[in-house]
């Protein structure tokens, strides 16, 4: 039941990376996104632990400018630093209440990132065969079931996605597509243009959504469905204007890797 260490350092660093870059990309747009938002916060569901993920609830709205400075500076350290527990938490805590904060403009893949940074906490800051924990079972459980949790949520924000698209009629009948690419805030307009193409693409995304997960279960596809998302993604990212989105799912990839499996058993 182990997840391998490189897979693990993979994602940490991919992760703060995005965290780094889409924080940064807030910026020139911090006035009315973080400052002095256009729309209210969401409310806080009842209980005090609200306050971990709907924190700018309870606080003034200036300090979420803080907290985005403050998320950033230690995603650029949990790239080149191990990745310690205590900073992913404080990230975890700071990046959930901003999304909760500005959710007129989060995304799945913002919230997908959240949900990881949870898990994150719980994973492994060095190498096993060097951290003092690697003879500790208890240790070695947390770090495996975090790890695999991550791998499952992974696979669920796809199969989700694709279900909910089967409940409906225009993504079954082709024409989502096209009536996305109709909206102004989305585009690309050509494509609503060309009807036939616009209704492959949209057959192909739902067909690549609800393979997704049974695919990284079957190690000789597992690679080839990665490609597939990357170049999936990076096409919706650019087309549709969602890149930040689109790097966020590609960012949990590394932890299907299995890079060092084989290691990490010995």
């Amino acid at each position: 039941m182990m997840v391998p260490w490189r897979s693990i350092k993979l994602l940490q660093r991919a992760v703060n990376l995005w965290l780094f870059g889409f924080l940064f990309s807030t910026v020139g747009a911090a006035e009315w996104l973080w400052i002095h938002p256009a729309v209210p916060a969401l409310p806080p569901p009842p209980g005090a632990l609200s306050m971990l993920t709907h924190g700018f609830a309870y606080l003034p709205s200036e300090w979420a400018i803080v907290a985005v400075i403050f998320v950033m500076v230690l995603a650029l350290r949990s790239v080149v630093l191990p990745n310690r527990w205590y900073f992913t938490a404080v990230q975890w805590v700071l990046f959930s209440s901003l999304v909760n904060f500005s959710w007129l403009t989060s995304t799945g893949g913002h919230q997908l990132i959240a949900n990881v940074l949870f898990w994150m906490i719980f994973l492994p800051a060095e190498e096993p065969a060097t951290a003092r924990t690697e003879h500790v079972p208890l240790s070695r459980l947390v770090h495996a079931t975090a790890g695999w949790i991550i791998r499952f949520q992974l696979l669920l924000a796809y199969a989700v996605t694709g279900i909910q698209k089967l409940t409906g009629t225009w993504w079954l009948t082709g024409d989502a597509m096209g009536i996305v690419a109709t909206d102004t805030s989305y585009g690309p307009a050509w494509l609503a243009a060309v009807p036939w193409f616009a209704g492959l693409v949209n057959h192909a995304v739902l067909l690549f959504q609800l393979t997704f997960p049974m695919a990284l279960w079957w190690r000789p596809a597992r690679h080839r469905w990665m490609v597939l998302g990357l170049v999936f993604h990076l096409c919706t990212g650019i087309a549709f204007g969602i890149v930040d989105m689109a790097l966020a799912f590609l960012a949990i990839y590394p932890i299907w890797f299995r890079t060092g499996e084989d290691h990490m058993r010995h």
